[in-house]
């Protein structure tokens, strides 16, 4: 007599169920349940936004170049703005070198703060520890623990100043045998990189150069990505890595540019044109070379001459048009400023005077820069 089939089958375990249960299992250990949180903090410059597809995201940045470069000044312009621009936001600074002196804090901006009291939104503590397991144990505890949902902006400065603990008592001898910043690097990134990124928080190391790091090390004329220190670690986990170039004479801005002598009394230095290259990006712009204007003498994180790269931005798109000496403004512009309540002046002579017009009309200078900011592609 044949065998009587069964109606229903024994059910199977789905791979989607086998998954789900392993997620939830193990939920400490990864962060596919978390929402991802993205946004893009200003760098303080439109030529630089523009190229960045609009600033600066969440994760790891890179700062590197020599003395003086500005890669501090930099990385506190971006400080600036993400404590502006990121809700229920802090800074963290770890003065590893021993720089942020009371003039770099002036002109920078941002509020610093030295205790842990005085440590609210929108401000930034200073962490004075060059000790590599207290500052990635820092960092940790405050990525790890934040029931606040806090969103913190860290700014090491500089990975060249870490030394391990073990490190410290060891003589002159002992301690240069040591690895050094690259291990250090590695292990830093392994412990946090995927928490950054994720949770959006932000941290921007900054580095000097020193060895060649190079990418094909099979090629005979390998490819130089970047010579700063740290080991390719900090090379792979870094979305953007920037760096700053030397200045040289041709980089300064006169006060008459028209006249190339410098003359301390009758044309002066006003500024200089800061340089950096993109060393890795995640946008195509690796070895772009972007240049961007710094004026002298200014406090309160207004270094970067925005100014200057509106009023490059308004020749070239000729919103204004140049005839001889004298500076006017389109039909097109007229029409633009004159429908969000603005006017400018139908004529100026001199580039003086079409500065003067764009740096002391406050109303006029806020518009043109959320005008041509929203020009630039934000790439998420």
């Amino acid at each position: 007599m044949a065998k009587t089939k069964t109606t229903t089958e024994e059910k199977k375990i789905t791979s989607n169920e086998v998954l789900s249960s392993f997620l939830k299992q193990n939920a400490e250990d990864h962060y596919n349940f978390e929402e991802t949180v993205d946004y893009k903090v200003s760098s303080g410059s439109l030529q630089l936004d523009l190229q960045l597809g609009g600033g600066f995201g969440p994760g790891l940045h890179r700062f590197v170049g020599i003395n003086e470069g500005g890669k501090t000044s930099e990385a506190l312009e971006v400080m600036k703005n993400f404590l502006l621009s990121v809700p229920n936001s802090k800074g963290f600074y770890i003065k590893a070198e021993g720089r942020l002196s009371p003039e770099m804090q002036k002109r920078s901006g941002v509020k610093f703060v030295f205790s842990a009291e005085d440590w609210v939104a929108g401000t930034c503590f200073v962490f004075e520890s060059n000790i590599y397991e207290t500052v990635v144990d820092a960092m940790r505890q405050l990525v790890s623990k934040n029931e606040e949902k806090t969103k913190f902006c860290f700014l090491l400065d500089a990975v060249d100043g870490l030394i391990a603990k073990n490190d410290m008592d060891k003589s002159f001898e002992e301690s240069s045998k040591v690895a050094g910043g690259a291990v250090i690097a590695a292990t830093f990134m392994k412990k946090l990189s995927i928490a950054l990124a994720k949770r959006g928080h932000m941290a921007i190391f900054i580095s000097q150069v020193r060895a060649d790091i190079k990418l094909d090390p099979y090629s005979k004329a390998p490819i130089r990505q970047t010579s700063a220190t740290g080991g390719n670690a900090l090379l792979h986990f870094a979305n953007w890595i920037l760096e700053f170039e030397p200045r040289f004479k041709g980089d300064l801005i006169l006060k008459n540019p028209s006249d190339k002598s410098i003359d301390l009394e009758k044309n002066p230095p006003v500024g200089h044109w800061a340089k950096v290259t993109v060393k890795k990006s995640p946008n195509e712009k690796t070895n772009l070379t972007i240049p961007y204007p710094i004026r002298y003498g200014r406090s309160g994180g207004k270094s970067i001459w925005i100014e200057k790269e509106i009023v490059d931005l308004l020749l070239a798109w000729e919103l204004i048009n140049k005839s001889g000496a004298w500076f006017s403004p389109s039909e097109d512009f007229v029409q633009l400023l004159a429908e969000n309540g603005l006017s400018i002046e139908a004529k100026m002579h001199g580039e003086a005077s079409l500065f003067e017009v764009v740096e002391k009309n406050e109303d006029l200078l806020k518009f043109l820069i959320n005008y041509f900011r929203t020009l630039i592609p934000h790439e998420v």
